[in-house]
């Protein structure tokens, strides 16, 4: 026969010389009660637990996502460090900066990134986000101090530098030849050799003559001492070209030309055998082969 939980108890509370106390218990309420009682702090605990385990979650994915962050800086500044050696490179300056002294002190040595070769091995911890771009920030000022105390106004020197020197074929007409080398020669109207400081392109009549350079016009006009019409092209830094026994002049005294602005036409004028141009290239008042500036 199966037990049934009765609907109810009865408690009698004797007390000497009192009527007794009697109190009516129904079982399936006290269970019901017991049990609302023991599931609060079950689920209280559980969201406090889950609650943690997302915060958890969420740093580390946060942490993460930092880390990957910092490690792209750095390698984006040893990109930039690379550019800006190629650079130093380029403009003639050495990789330890002159400003040195006014760089950021030693106290971020701890944190900045030395460049080394190839790790050999050894015991180390990884480095947390924090220290990654701590170490990334460190390097930063010292960098863009690099470009632009020291690396850019070397490299605009050098590309005003490169900009000034001579470059190209001042008369560029198909058939165009050289007929005459720099440097010792025989004497085309007499005996003997003369020092012919420049080189001779002989072309078609007329044909326009071009700058090698930019630069400024400072001499433009007839030559008595042989050169005919002539023009003489100051390109800074020390380099200065000349062209002369041209038939007509373009440029003028005072007029600033870019590279490959014409001159003149060639032609056949002052000390001259035949329809030529004297194309010379002085660089620091010495005349120069120009063979070495044609390309």
């Amino acid at each position: 026969m199966r037990q049934r939980i009765p609907k109810r108890y009865t408690i009698l509370i004797a007390c000497t010389g009192r009527a007794p106390i009697t109190l009516t218990v129904q079982p399936l309420l006290v269970l019901a009660l017991a049990a609302i009682a023991a599931s609060v702090p079950i689920t209280w605990v559980g969201k406090v637990v889950y609650s943690y385990a997302h915060k958890n979650s969420v740093l580390t994915e946060t942490n993460d996502e930092l880390t990957e962050q910092a490690q792209d800086i750095l390698q984006q500044v040893e990109v930039l460090e690379t550019k800006i050696d190629d650079l130093q490179e380029r403009a003639g300056i050495s990789g330890q900066s002159s400003n040195q002294s006014t760089r950021p002190s030693s106290d971020q040595s701890s944190t900045k990134m030395q460049p080394i070769a190839r790790s050999q091995g050894g015991i180390g911890t990884p480095a947390d986000a924090e220290t990654l771009l701590t170490a990334a920030k460190s390097q930063l000022p010292s960098l863009f101090q690099d470009l632009q105390l020291d690396v850019q106004p070397a490299l605009e020197k050098t590309l005003d530098r490169e900009q000034a020197r001579p470059q190209g074929i001042p008369v560029k007409v198909r058939g165009t030849e050289i007929s005459s080398e720099f440097g010792l020669r025989p004497n085309p109207f007499g005996g003997g050799y003369e020092m012919h400081a420049g080189l001779d392109f002989t072309a078609a009549y007329g044909s326009p003559v071009y700058g090698t350079a930019p630069g400024t016009v400072v001499k433009a006009g007839w030559s008595a001492g042989g050169y005919g019409n002539h023009v003489v092209v100051e390109h800074g830094y020390g380099y200065r070209t000349l062209y002369a026994h041209m038939s007509a002049l373009k440029a003028t005294v005072g007029k600033k030309v870019e590279r490959n602005a014409i001159l003149g036409y060639l032609g056949n004028t002052g000390r001259s055998s035949g329809p030529h141009l004297h194309y010379s290239v002085y660089h620091n008042d010495e005349a120069v082969d120009p063979k070495n500036y044609l390309e």
